[in-house]
């Protein structure tokens, strides 16, 4: 009995201290076509080895992702697939406030202030300066300043240029290696932070008019305070200014509650108005606008505008509330409508994310 024990022992000790790592690449490979996507990258992000036995991973997006508050497990919806599934949070991801999403990155930063870039899929970090290290600058009728960090800095720099001081920036948008920002007129400005000093383009004019959506005119005051603007850009480049109205209401269920305008250099005023998007569509809320193609995602509406997190006002048990909902808006139609009930108060809003294993 006692020999028998002894080699029960032996066996358990040989398979525990059994190096996974060793095995041969064509086996690892083999092993990794057989996982699901969001196992296949775990799979590769265990070790050297593992990443790169197994092929380059094609993951289909963007997703949406929803993360639960002081949680440690996030949800995520693939729009090309139409398929969700947990995953478990890095723990530089829990507790943590997320304030965009680029590329495969998320932009975040914890209670402390500290800033991060992480890859949800890799665990790569790239760590930004502190948001205490901003400079103090004091706003005045509702101006604020840009701040801007450079690879390898230690604080972050007020862009202070004599075009852009004194402005209010509503949304601010990565692309072709500079930074678009727009102001609450509507007013563009391009930023180019590749040289030693930033440089500032005037890509669209102040619209001290309002704005003119076909037969329908938005006076300069409501366009300052009643519509919420988003930039987006498609991959041919063209650039979109989005008009929501700050607060949706079943009242403006019609036309003019989501506007879209197309930037034309060669037309003044720049913004001409978009009746239709054809077959794309277009992803926002806190991540980097993303256009996508739909004749490529089955499970996408084309021609539609997706928010993430758009109040809604609504009636609630005989009293008026305002809820956080996905809502989708058909361009040509001029009509939106909200893709969920509600979003749970428990959820942190969700963002757009394009998976990707660099």
């Amino acid at each position: 009995m006692k020999r028998k024990r002894t080699q029960e022992a032996e066996a358990e000790t040989t398979t525990d201290s059994r190096d996974w790592t060793s095995l041969p690449p064509e086996l690892l490979a083999k092993i990794g076509e057989k996982l699901p996507i969001p196992h296949r990258a775990c799979f590769r992000a265990t070790c050297k080895d593992w990443c790169s036995a197994s092929l380059p991973v094609v993951i289909p997006s963007p997703w949406l992702l929803f993360v639960i508050k002081n949680g440690d497990t996030c949800a995520i919806l693939s729009l090309p697939t139409r398929r969700s599934f947990t995953y478990s949070l890095l723990p530089d991801l829990r507790g943590v406030q997320y304030v965009g999403s680029q590329a495969g990155w998320l932009a975040v930063y914890n209670k402390n202030m500290d800033a991060s870039l992480i890859n949800p899929l890799t665990a790569a970090r790239i760590c930004l300066p502190s948001f205490l290290t901003l400079p103090k600058f004091d706003l005045v009728d509702g101006s604020c300043e840009i701040a801007y960090a450079k690879a390898g800095g230690d604080k972050w720099n007020l862009l202070q240029t004599t075009s852009t001081q004194n402005r209010s920036y509503e949304d601010i948008m990565y692309h072709d290696g500079k930074f678009y920002c727009m102001t609450v007129d509507a007013e563009v400005f391009a930023f180019d932070l590749s040289g030693v000093s930033p440089t500032v383009t005037l890509v669209a004019e102040s619209m001290p008019l309002g704005l003119t959506h076909f037969d329908y005119h938005i006076p300069c005051s409501r366009l300052r305070h009643i519509h919420s603007k988003y930039l987006a850009c498609s991959s041919t480049g063209e650039l979109f200014l989005v008009l929501r109205h700050v607060i949706l209401s079943y009242e403006s269920l019609g036309w003019k509650a989501i506007m879209v305008w197309r930037y034309n250099p060669r037309r003044q005023p720049r913004w001409e108005a978009v009746k239709t998007l054809g077959n794309r569509s277009l992803l926002l809320g806190i991540n980097n606008a993303i256009s996508i193609p739909t004749e490529n995602f089955p499970g996408a509406l084309r021609d539609c505008v997706y928010f993430t997190a758009a109040p809604v006002r609504t009636t609630v048990n005989g009293s008026t509330e305002i809820i956080h909902s996905i809502v989708v808006s058909d361009v040509e139609q001029g009509r939106w409508a909200r893709a969920n009930s509600q979003l749970q108060p428990h959820l942190l809003p969700p963002v757009w994310f394009t998976p990707s294993m660099l």
